[in-house]
């Protein structure tokens, strides 16, 4: 056989010095990857650069053909996400990059890189990279109907606008969500329903920072709805102090004040300074409510025992327990209420406090008086003062009687005390009986 015949006889497509050098790119790509991947958590600067070769590479490659620059895009997001201060074109162009391959993915596997990017950006905790760069994936997850991934990517938008002040783009992405929302299907009903007590939560806060209460009370009637089991503790205390602060404007006081105790134990949890606020409307309208225990006793309390604004109520506490009604009048009428857009709401009826106590004490220096002579001292027309009095014996403050005709308030002994005597001698006569 000539040497020609045997280099025809010996010659296999498959193993020429092209197919082999491409095979071993092949390995070598390989390689590169699977020790990127091992080194990205504990060397991530040796696997940053590993990643971006394997991408550099791949280039030549047709591009449903770039499956190991999919997954490096992949890892570069996550790596440089980790990073205090990155080149914001630089992460830009990652996304771009990744982006670009996602449709090239089956579902299931871009479906499952686009969730954990889009984790990693939500778990950062860096506001200028969320702001950034989580927008550009919100019209790709809209479009890939990841709708679940992109309500809670936009929710974490909505809590960095708020957070910031940007108060425009806050409303344009709630609208955006409840557009999505009321046009898409969410399989797991508890999910959406937390999305959208999560969404009224935003609105409430948006509406208070932009001056628009009118448009909160619309809103309340769907917060009494919302189950908080879902919601992260913030958002939770905004619903509960909104629910609290319309049932004190109601003057449901105890419902009021469980509301607004729930308020404050969320936002503790969530380690948010409105919780001291929220103890302070709790304390307030338990005032109001005459409830008898003293918030400000609770355990979880004391860490604002030292806080100057809440000593101010400690002592309206006080005052209201010891009747110290020029104290109590003075607190009322200082800036503490004046200037907090609730407690000015609240203020008439802890005025009409004062005046009840003072009518009290009158109560315990007469067995009768002159309705005529107890309006003069109070400064109140005696309609109104017989509607305090009215409400005071419903109360069971004390046990009176109005006489209008003769124009006299008569103070009687207490029915329940002279009931109670009664019950009893009748019961020990029964008693002496032997049957």
């Amino acid at each position: 056989m000539s040497d020609q015949e045997y280099d025809d006889y010996n010659y296999e497509p498959g193993f020429s010095d092209e197919g082999q050098e491409d095979n071993q790119e092949e390995i070598e790509l390989e390689n590169s990857y699977n020790r990127a991947e091992d080194e990205w958590k504990t060397n991530p600067d040796l696997a940053y650069q590993l990643f971006n070769e394997i991408i550099e590479k791949e280039k030549s490659k047709d591009i449903n053909s770039r499956q190991r620059s999919f997954k490096s895009y992949q890892y570069l997001i996550q790596i440089l996400i980790q990073k205090p201060k990155f080149d914001d074109n630089l992460m830009c162009q990652y996304i771009q990059g990744f982006l670009e391959l996602l449709d090239k993915q089956y579902k299931t596997e871009g479906d499952k890189a686009l969730k954990i990017v889009v984790d990693s950006l939500m778990n950062s905790n860096n506001s200028h990279l969320i702001s950034t760069v989580l927008p550009n994936l919100l019209d790709k997850l809209k479009s890939m109907n990841q709708i679940g991934i992109y309500c809670g990517a936009s929710m974490k938008l909505c809590k960095d606008y708020y957070q910031k002040g940007s108060f425009n783009k806050l409303e344009e992405i709630i609208y955006n969500i409840q557009s999505v929302l009321e046009n898409s299907q969410i399989q797991d009903e508890d999910r959406k329903k937390a999305f959208l007590a999560e969404l009224l939560a935003y609105r409430v806060l948006l509406y208070k920072s932009t001056n628009r209460q009118h448009q909160i009370k619309p809103l309340y009637r769907q917060l009494l709805k919302c189950n908080l089991d879902l919601l992260e503790s913030y958002i939770s205390g905004v619903i509960n102090l909104t629910i609290g602060q319309q049932k004190a404007l109601e003057r449901q006081y105890e419902q009021s004040r469980k509301k607004l105790m729930e308020a404050f134990y969320n936002f503790l949890d969530s380690s948010s300074p409105e919780a001291k606020q929220a103890l302070i409307y709790a304390s307030v309208v338990s005032i109001l409510e005459n409830f008898k225990m003293n918030l400000f006793d609770d355990m979880k309390s004391k860490v604002y025992d030292q806080d100057p604004n809440v000593k101010v109520f400690q002592d309206l506490r006080i005052s209201y327990e010891q009747q110290n009604v020029q104290n109590f009048s003075s607190i009322i009428n200082s800036e503490y209420f004046q200037k907090d857009s609730f407690l000015a709401l609240l203020k008439p009826y802890m005025q009409q406090i004062i005046v009840e106590c003072k009518i009290l004490r009158y109560v315990k220096c007469y067995s009768t008086i002159r309705l005529d002579y107890l309006s003069k001292q109070l400064l109140i027309e005696i309609p109104v003062l017989q509607k305090y009095i009215q409400g005071l014996i419903t109360k069971k403050q004390f046990n009176g009687l109005i006489d209008e005709i003769a124009g006299y308030l008569e103070i009687r002994e207490e029915v329940a005390e002279t009931q109670t005597k009664a019950l009893k001698v009748i019961v020990d006569q029964i008693r002496s009986f032997d049957y």
